[in-house]
């Protein structure tokens, strides 16, 4: 029970610690790849413009890896990096912490049996969440959907390990 309530502590912190504002490489990345290049053709314009929304499921951010090996940004799938700086919706659980309502940001997992972040867990079957600005929900035990901005980008553990490699921001609950 003691390793129980540490989990939730250190996760409940992660929550609160996460910065509110992007990073320099962030804001470098949104800048960067806002910037169309300087001859694009009518069909690459339409071909973004297409693809920038998925309706997905954790399934679809699934990917071959073996269990306790370190994480490789070369085991995600072309199909997995399509999704990087797109709008996505995704229908899960927000994983219990110490905060049950006004919450702005939360981890999002697969299932609600309370297994999918931290050390061991399978790190594409949680997102960390941050909501648009003046956004909140409450904590339910019912699957929720959300709608935000997909990135890839680790999260590294006090442990040294990645917890989790995806994030949305500026998310809607549905």
């Amino acid at each position: 029970m003691k390793s129980n309530f540490s989990v939730i502590l250190l996760l409940t912190s992660i929550c609160f610690l996460w910065p509110d504002s992007q990073s320099p490489t962030e804001a470098q990345e949104t800048t960067t790849s806002a910037k169309p290049a300087q001859k694009e053709t009518n069909a690459q314009t339409k071909t973004q413009a297409v693809k920038k929304k998925f309706d997905l499921t954790f399934d679809d951010l699934k990917f071959e890896m073996e269990k306790g090996s370190p994480f490789n940004r070369k085991l995600l799938t072309p199909k997995i990096n399509g999704y990087h700086n797109s709008t996505v919706k995704l229908r899960g659980y927000i994983r219990p912490s110490f905060t049950q309502s006004g919450l702005s940001k939360f981890i999002f997992v697969r299932d609600n049996k309370e297994c999918c972040f931290g050390p061991g867990a399978a790190i594409f079957d949680c997102v960390l969440v941050r909501l648009e600005a003046g956004l909140e929900t409450d904590f339910t035990v019912r699957p929720i959907s959300i709608e935000g901005k997909f990135s890839l980008k680790e999260y590294k553990g006090p442990d040294g390990n990645v917890w989790s490699i995806y994030r949305m921001t500026d998310a809607k609950v549905k």
